[in-house]
């Protein structure tokens, strides 16, 4: 048996936010004694405010005592609680993740988070989390198996990691034209809202607003200076990645201030994913994911297995991790009859935006111009999401190389790729409406699970080579 490995003692303080309720005695006494001016009362009765902070201190304390993680052999057991107290055994073979963050603020503290995840534990949060030593957590890395990438394995270059950084960030794109939206409208409402802006505030917006209303620009720059922000995480986030497999571990390691670590299974990947948006798509620029128990389960986590690279970047990498999956050209492709099923909702969002812009225009009075204007930046999505439709009835389809299946098809605003092994496929929907079996034509619904169920949807193919394909 293995000497128990306790959790962090700094996990006192995130267990005494379990019994944070008990604080509203202490906190009322002293509402009292205020309101009725009678210090002495209260200064009388505050043994009880401390015997209750004694008292929750005291449970939290215990409580991060009483957790212990151990292994024998093949088994790894985890004890928590304290009047209730939870064991758990899992099989080694069955925990497919394990990750390991060391953020800025546990640094001083010398702690680390560990999360363990399993196929069937939750697709929202880590089965598993603990507060501990980063000695600790380090024996736990190597039980699964997991060791320091060596060196030559993948290594993120900077202008993948800026790129990325670029794209994934809510997008460069969007930041500016949310940016634009707020000036203009100031620009537009500018008689309205400039009785509003007095004293200093006014006089600097006025010093950096470069022609624009100062109430517009100041809103602006914070949405710029909130999307620099967020570049900055991410830039930081994938800084120093890199990525390695051996002995059928997949090894990811990364970040810039807060260090990164995961150890996950190859063999419990459900798929890689490609998924870009119209910028990433004219430029050529692919980010790998994967979907597997565990791994980019956190906001905080790396979300992908390579940052944003081009075709031979990408197919290096792929060849590299992934052997078995083989990219296919598409042998199904959407039927030529099936556009409208693409592009009715992208549509009908665009002719609402119109029909209300001149609905408005029409009821009101002086505020022409500001409709027009948002009503026009209220159709830049909308277009945009007509563009991703457009291209997923170009290039989306099904293609099949050996026993893996390339799936390509739209999600939203992004135009996602999918290579995914038969054995990982755990049903194959078809459904037709009323038209599309006089057609011929048919949606497909191809489901894949790891912690919980993902539907991939492709539209307008033809029915009998689809069931033909998946027989």
């Amino acid at each position: 048996m293995q000497t128990p490995l306790r959790a962090h003692p700094i996990t006192t303080l995130s267990n005494l936010w379990r019994v944070r309720f008990l604080v509203i005695i202490p906190v009322l006494r002293g509402l009292i004694g205020a309101i009725n001016w009678d210090f002495a009362a209260w200064l009388a009765g505050a043994w009880l405010d401390v015997l209750i902070l004694l008292a929750m201190l005291g449970f939290a304390a215990l409580r991060t005592r009483r957790v212990k993680l151990w292994w024998e052999g093949e088994l790894l057991h985890l004890r928590t609680g304290l009047i209730l107290l939870r064991g758990v055994v899992i099989p080694w073979e069955n925990i497919v993740t394990v990750s390991v963050t060391s953020p800025f603020y546990l640094r001083p503290f010398r702690a680390v988070r560990l999360r363990l995840d399993t196929i069937s534990g939750s697709a929202r949060e880590a089965d598993f989390t603990f507060l501990l030593r980063p000695q600790a957590a380090e024996l736990l890395l190597e039980r699964h198996g997991w060791a320091p990438p060596c060196q030559d394995s993948f290594a993120a270059s900077s202008r993948s990691v800026l790129s990325h950084s670029l794209l994934s960030s809510n997008s460069l794109a969007g930041i500016v034209f949310v940016a634009a939206l707020v000036s203009q409208s100031g620009r537009l409402l500018g008689r309205q809202l400039a009785e509003g802006i007095v004293g200093v505030f006014e006089q600097f917006t006025r010093a950096l607003a470069f022609g624009l209303p100062p109430a517009g620009a100041a809103i602006a720059y914070a949405l710029l200076g909130g999307w620099v922000v967020g570049f900055a995480m991410s830039y930081a986030r994938y800084k120093n990645m890199r990525v390695s497999l051996k002995d059928g571990m997949l090894r990811v390691t990364g970040g810039a201030f807060t260090g990164r670590s995961y150890s996950v299974v190859h063999d419990k990947i459900s798929y890689m994913e490609v998924r870009q948006n119209l910028i990433a798509k004219l430029l050529g620029l692919s980010p790998m994911s994967i979907l597997a128990p565990g791994y980019a389960k956190g906001k905080a986590d790396i979300a992908c297995l390579t940052p944003a690279q081009r075709a031979p970047g990408f197919k290096a990498a792929r060849q590299r991790f992934f052997p078995q999956l083989s990219s296919a050209p598409n042998s199904l492709t959407p039927l030529s009859g099936s556009l409208p099923r693409f592009i009715l909702l992208p549509c009908l969002l665009c002719a609402g935006i119109l029909l209300s812009a001149g609905l408005l225009c029409w009821r009101t009075q002086g505020w022409e111009r500001f409709v027009i204007f948002v009503g026009g930046m209220a159709l830049v999505p909308a277009l945009a999401f007509l563009a991703v439709r457009l291209t997923d009835f170009r290039t989306g389809g099904i293609g099949r190389a050996a026993d893996a299946y390339t799936l390509r098809y739209s999600r939203g605003f992004y135009l996602c790729t999918v290579i995914i092994l038969s054995e990982k496929i755990v049903q194959v929907q078809l459904r037709q409406s009323f038209f599309q079996k006089r057609k011929g034509r048919c949606d497909i619904f191809i489901y894949t699970r790891a912690e919980g169920r993902a539907i991939h949807r492709l539209k307008g193919l033809p029915a009998q080579r689809v069931s033909e394909m998946f027989a």
